[in-house]
């Protein structure tokens, strides 16, 4: 219900900020994780960054919320959006905490210390179309923070 809720009441903030289908994109915007384990009316600044003209948003945002703090964001692109551009927006700020090692081509992680929380990119699996409506082949970033929902009764 909590994140119907919180769903909701970040739709009428994406209209504005769509770019049009066709435009020529230069960057891709990734959402802010100091929204992560924030729990007050001061944490809705849902962009990582101030926009500008020729930018790639994501298509869908799906909030995870325990009493009003957030303690984990789904970024759904299109999936004519490469998972290197992705990986690449992410490296931009956080290649210093990639995850090596892992023996799947097509998943990339970064563990972000200082911070205290994961990123995860994919490529949405026809499990994912049944269980959060997202559609197969759409690219996933997924950000948690470290201990889940438990994370929002830590200050």
């Amino acid at each position: 219900m909590k994140r119907t809720i919180a769903v909701l009441t970040l739709i009428p903030i994406l209209p504005p900020l769509q770019v049009a289908r066709g435009q020529n994109h230069d960057r891709l915007v990734l959402p802010n994780p100091k929204l992560l384990r924030c729990s007050s009316s001061d944490c809705f600044q849902l962009w990582s960054e101030a926009m500008e003209q020729k930018v790639i948003f994501p298509k869908q945002i799906i909030v995870d919320m325990d009493q009003g703090c957030i303690y984990g964001l789904t970024a759904m692109y299109d999936k004519s959006v490469s998972v290197d551009q992705i990986v690449s927006a992410i490296d931009d700020r956080y290649k210093q905490w990639t995850v090596s090692g892992l023996n799947h081509p097509s998943l990339h992680v970064w563990r972000v210390e200082d911070q205290k929380f994961s990123i995860q990119v994919t490529v949405a699996s026809k499990e994912d179309e049944k269980r959060n409506g997202a559609e197969t082949g759409a690219r996933q970033a997924i950000y948690i923070a470290f201990g889940g929902k438990s994370a929002c009764g830590t200050p």
